[in-house]
C-alpha cells in the first residue's frame, strides 16, 4: 500500500472513532440501558409450545396461523418456528384487533339504558 492510501485509511478510522465518541456523548447512561434491554429482548427466543402457553392458545392454532401466513415466525437451525418477544407482542396486538372488530355494535345511547 502506498503512503497516500495509508493516510486516507487513517483519516477514515479517525473519523469513525470521532463519530463513535459523539454518539457516546449524545446517549447518556439511561438510554444505553434501554437499548441494551431491547437488544436482550430481541435475542430471547421461544419455541412454539412456549409461545402457545404465553398466548393461552393451543399449539395447533399457532400452526394454523403459520399455515395461513397470518404469523411469520423465525426459524431455528432445525427449521422449527421460534418467536421473539417482539413477535409475541405483535401477535397479541393482532389478536386484540381481531377481537375488537368482531364485537357487536354497542349502543352508547343513554336512553336505551334507562
Amino acid at each position: 500500500m502506498t503512503e497516500a492510501t495509508i493516510k486516507t485509511l487513517d483519516k477514515l478510522l479517525n473519523k469513525k472513532k470521532e463519530r463513535e465518541e459523539q454518539v457516546k456523548k449524545i446517549l447518556d447512561e439511561a438510554d444505553r440501558r434501554i437499548i441494551h434491554k431491547a437488544e436482550k429482548r430481541r435475542l430471547k427466543r421461544y419455541n412454539l409450545s412456549q409461545t402457545a402457553k404465553i398466548l393461552r392458545a393451543p399449539r395447533q392454532t399457532l400452526y394454523y396461523w403459520i399455515k395461513k401466513n397470518w404469523v411469520k415466525p423465525w426459524r431455528d437451525y432445525r427449521r422449527y418456528p421460534v418467536f421473539t418477544v417482539f413477535d409475541i407482542e405483535k401477535i397479541i396486538k393482532w389478536r386484540n384487533t381481531i377481537k375488537l372488530s368482531k364485537e357487536p355494535y354497542v349502543s352508547r345511547d343513554v336512553d336505551n339504558f334507562l
